[in-house]
């Protein structure tokens, strides 16, 4: 989800933000919760531009996202 919504940029403001807001109601729809006291924002952001940039894998992002998680 995070690296489709980077990609597809469907909103003409504030993208890099809806991305990583997308991808944290994803995952806490899946039981995965986000909790900001795992990660910086700017390292969220960084993941999101990485993304959009087509500089991380997909299994490179998931890897980074299930480190910032709990079940």
């Amino acid at each position: 989800m995070l690296e489709s919504v980077a990609l597809h940029e469907p909103l003409d403001d504030k993208n890099p933000f809806f991305a990583w807001m997308v991808a944290e109601v994803f995952l806490n729809t899946s039981g995965h919760s986000m909790h900001s006291m795992h990660y910086e924002p700017e390292e969220a952001l960084a993941l999101v531009m990485r993304a959009r940039h087509k500089g991380a894998r997909v299994q490179e992002l998931a890897a980074q996202l299930r480190a910032w998680t709990t079940h």
